[in-house]
C-alpha cells in the first residue's frame, strides 16, 4: 500500500508509546509510557493452550491496547465527517517481522476496513529484554478439535456455544472474554466459578480512556476477534466462531445511520482481512467461522430453545442493552432500554421464536402510543429526548433493512452479495439465494412484530419515520 505524502490528511490524533518517561498529553497527542494504563494480560491464555508466554503475545496485546486507546481517546467531529487519521508508534521485541510491508500494509487495511478511519502506524525496536514469569508448561496441548469464540457474554455468543457444544461434542469450545480489570484472575479461581457450566476465559486489560470517550468504539472487534485469534495461535491449531447472527452482522452493511462508516464489527469483510494480518504476522493461517451469516435472531434462538428449553434462564442471564446504568436502570438496578437497537431485535426475534420474554425493559408496553406512556407505572424517564433519538434511528434500521428484501435488484444488493462471495470463497448464486432468504426472513419478522405491536404503537410510528 504505497501512499504519498500529498495524499495522506492531518494527523487527528496521535498515541506514543515509551519504554520509560512520564505520561504526557498535548491536546489529542498523547505520550504514554508501557504500564501506564496499557496492559492486557493474556496469561491465562497461554495457560489454557498449554503454552509460554512469547514476544509475539507480548507485541500483540501492547497493539491491541494502543490501538484501544487511540480509538477511546480521540473524538470524532461529525460537523466534519466521519474519518479520523490517527497515528500511533509502537515498540516491539520482533521489529524485523512488524516492520515488514505485507505486515503493517494488511493491519491498516483490517483497521480501516473495521473503522472507516485512516490509520498509520509505526514500529520500532523495544529495547528492554523480556521477562517472562510462571511455569513452563509440562504437557502439550490436547489432541482435540479446539474452537475458540470471542464472547461477549451476549445472546448470540452463548447461544451459538451451546448449538456448536450440542452439534459437535467432541470439540473443545473455548469462550474468549475481554474484562476491564487491572487484575489477572487464575486458573484456580476459574475452576472454582465455573460449576459445570459455559465459562469463558477471562482476558483482563487494564486501558486508558478519558472520562468522555468516543463511543463509536469501532476497534472493538479487533480486540475481541484478535484475542480469540490468539489463543488459536497458541494452541497451534483451531478455528475462531464468530457468533453474530445475519442482521448483525450484515445489517450495518446495509443500513447506514447518517454520515457514519459501514458498521462491519461482524462482516466476514474484516474476519478475512485480520486473518490475512495475523498470517502475515505469525505464519499461522485463523479460520474465522461465521455459521449464523444468514440466520436471523429469530431463527438462532429458535434453534437454541430445542437443545436449552429453559429460555427463561438464559434470557436472565445474557443481556442484550447498549445502554448503560446511568440511562436505563429502575429503582437503582440497570435493565434493558427496550429502545436500542439490541433491544428491538431482541424482542423482535423472541417474538418470532414465540418465546415469552421474562427481560425489564425501561420501555416496556409494546402496544403503548408513545414512549412516555410505555413505561411501567411510577417509573420516570430522565433522558427522553436520548431515548426519541435512539428508538427512532432503531426502528428505522430495521425497516429499511426489511426494504432491501423488497429490492434484491439494487447495486448496494449485488455489491454485497459480489463482497461476501469472495470473503466465504462461495459461489455467487449460493450467496444471493443465502442473503436473500435471510432478509425476506428478517422482513417477515420485523412486519409480524409491528404487527403485534399495533398500527399506532410507538414502535410502528418510528419504523414510519
Amino acid at each position: 500500500m504505497n501512499i504519498s505524502s500529498s495524499d495522506v490528511p492531518p494527523v487527528d490524533g496521535s498515541l506514543t508509546i515509551v519504554e520509560s518517561g512520564d505520561f504526557s498529553i498535548s491536546g489529542n497527542h498523547f505520550l504514554i509510557p508501557i504500564g501506564e494504563g496499557l496492559s492486557i494480560q493474556t496469561g491465562l491464555l497461554h495457560e489454557v493452550c498449554f503454552t509460554e508466554e512469547s514476544t509475539l503475545s507480548r507485541d500483540l496485546s501492547l497493539l491491541f491496547s494502543a490501538v484501544k486507546c487511540i480509538d477511546r481517546s480521540v473524538r470524532r467531529l461529525h460537523g466534519r465527517g466521519w474519518e479520523r487519521n490517527l497515528r500511533l508508534e509502537i515498540p516491539v521485541y520482533e521489529l524485523a517481522t512488524w516492520r515488514q510491508a505485507s505486515v503493517s500494509n494488511s493491519l491498516a487495511d483490517a483497521l480501516q476496513f473495521l473503522t472507516g478511519d485512516f490509520w498509520q502506524i509505526r514500529f520500532v525496536k523495544r529495547r528492554r529484554k523480556p521477562v517472562f514469569e510462571g511455569q513452563v508448561p509440562l504437557l502439550s496441548p490436547p489432541s482435540r478439535k479446539c474452537v475458540f469464540v470471542p464472547f461477549s457474554n451476549g445472546l448470540d455468543s452463548y447461544a451459538q456455544s451451546k448449538l456448536l457444544q450440542n452439534a459437535e461434542p467432541n470439540v473443545d469450545i473455548i469462550p474468549v472474554h475481554l474484562r476491564s480489570s487491572a487484575r489477572e484472575r487464575t486458573m484456580k479461581s476459574l475452576g472454582m466459578s465455573a460449576k459445570h457450566r459455559l465459562t469463558a476465559i477471562p482476558v483482563s486489560a487494564s486501558v486508558t480512556e478519558p472520562k468522555h470517550a468516543e463511543d463509536t468504539y469501532r476497534t472493538r472487534p479487533f480486540l475481541f476477534d484478535g484475542l480469540a485469534a490468539l489463543a488459536a495461535i497458541l494452541y497451534n491449531g483451531g478455528a475462531v466462531l464468530i457468533p453474530e447472527n445475519g442482521q448483525g452482522s450484515l445489517g450495518g452493511s446495509f443500513v447506514r445511520l447518517g454520515s457514519e462508516a459501514p458498521h462491519r464489527s461482524c462482516h466476514p469483510g474484516f474476519t478475512t482481512r485480520l486473518s490475512r494480518f495475523l498470517k502475515q504476522l505469525s505464519g499461522h493461517t485463523i479460520e474465522f467461522v461465521h455459521p449464523a451469516l444468514f440466520h436471523t435472531k429469530g431463527k438462532v434462538l429458535t434453534d437454541l430453545t430445542k437443545v436449552q428449553p429453559d429460555s427463561g434462564q438464559w434470557l436472565r442471564d445474557h443481556p442484550s442493552c447498549s445502554q448503560d446504568a446511568r440511562q436505563s436502570h429502575r429503582r437503582g438496578k440497570q435493565i434493558h432500554c427496550g429502545v436500542c437497537g439490541n433491544c428491538l431485535l431482541r424482542r423482535m426475534s423472541l417474538h418470532a421464536a414465540n418465546i415469552t420474554d421474562p427481560t425489564p425493559y425501561k420501555i416496556s408496553d409494546l402496544h403503548a402510543n408513545s414512549i412516555e406512556g410505555a413505561l411501567e407505572p411510577n417509573d420516570n424517564l430522565r433522558y427522553g429526548r436520548a431515548y426519541e433519538d435512539v428508538a427512532r434511528n432503531a426502528a428505522r434500521s430495521m425497516q429499511r433493512l426489511a426494504d432491501i428484501a423488497c429490492n434484491a435488484t439494487s447495486y448496494r444488493f449485488a455489491a454485497e452479495v459480489d463482497g461476501l462471495a469472495t470473503y466465504l470463497r462461495q459461489p455467487r448464486t449460493q450467496v444471493q439465494a443465502a442473503l436473500e432468504d435471510m432478509l425476506k426472513q428478517h422482513s417477515h419478522e420485523w412486519n409480524s412484530f409491528l404487527d403485534f405491536s399495533g398500527r399506532d404503537s410507538w414502535v410502528a410510528q418510528r419504523a414510519r419515520g
